[in-house]
């Protein structure tokens, strides 16, 4: 099924009211439900390192979600209009998803007691889930803020573009695949990363980065300190990495660093500590 939205675009030619913003957010927020009933089945849940899904992590990480970008909107408000619409129909979008992510949630009490469920947990599967399902949009979002034209979740294109870089230099090397980054593609990044194509995208990864790191302190650390089977080797690297993928966000690394560090250190490090399971 097909959905064609036609948007008309906003005069900002004089100063928008409040009133006026919100009304175009909850008009999106209609639009979105509409949305949300064909895909939400198949789009949030996705997890890129194939890591078992759990629903009360999932709906925790889209709360987590909505709430970075209402709080972007609200820092971009008034002073950028355009990036807190963006930022505004982003978090409708998740708003929409996380109410309807439970099919036992049909009113605002079933929403709050699943919210202070799931906040309130101290299963550190769900915590830590959590914070996996955020890396990953960290690197889908920092994937789109600079236009890079694969995905960073995906490790295998870590692989490759570390393959073909080395082959760069033989001129023997067979061809590779035409869905690989050409050498074009990695030298253009490794000089383009002071210019963010999509602010909005750089905005929500930075954020995320800040509050992904908050999370694991404020929520799932503590809960590790109680426990005599935790990893500490581990958890020391997950914290760890997650500052580190902080300031790489922050100073805007490249692709190539930014992936080694969730796939070379954090991501197997939060399996390890919290002993998640893959997806076989």
């Amino acid at each position: 099924m097909k959905v064609y939205l036609h948007y008309r675009p906003i005069s900002l030619s004089a100063p928008m009211s409040l009133g006026a913003i919100i009304s175009i957010i909850i008009s999106l927020g209609i639009i979105f439900i509409g949305l949300s009933q064909i895909c939400i089945s198949k789009s949030h849940i996705a997890y890129a390192h194939s890591f078992e899904p759990n629903s009360l992590s999932t709906f925790l990480e889209l709360a987590y979600r909505a709430d970075i970008e209402l709080s972007l909107a609200n820092v971009n408000f008034p002073s950028n209009v355009t990036l807190a619409l963006d930022h505004g129909e982003r978090a409708v979008k998740l708003l929409n998803d996380v109410y309807r992510s439970d099919d036992d949630i049909v009113d605002d009490s079933d929403f709050i007691r699943k919210y202070n469920e799931a906040l309130k947990s101290q299963n550190t599967t769900v915590q830590a889930l959590a914070v996996a399902n955020i890396v990953d949009q960290i690197l889908r979002e920092y994937g789109e803020a600079f236009d890079i034209k694969y995905d960073l979740t995906n490790m295998s294109n870590m692989n490759m573009m570390t393959m073909q870089t080395a082959s760069s230099s033989d001129s023997s090397s067979p061809s590779y695949s035409m869905n690989m980054p050409t050498n074009s593609n990695i030298e253009a990044e490794n000089n383009n990363y002071t210019n963010v194509v999509n602010i909005d995208n750089y905005q929500s990864a930075q954020k995320l980065s800040e509050n992904v790191f908050q999370v694991f302190k404020d929520q799932l650390h503590p809960l590790t300190v109680s426990s005599n089977n935790a990893n500490q080797a581990a958890i020391i690297m997950l914290e760890k990495s997650l500052l580190d993928l902080k300031y790489l966000i922050n100073n805007k690394a490249s692709a190539q660093d930014i992936m080694g560090l969730v796939h070379g250190k954090l991501h197997p490090s939060i399996q390890l500590a919290y002993d998640l399971k893959l997806i076989r």
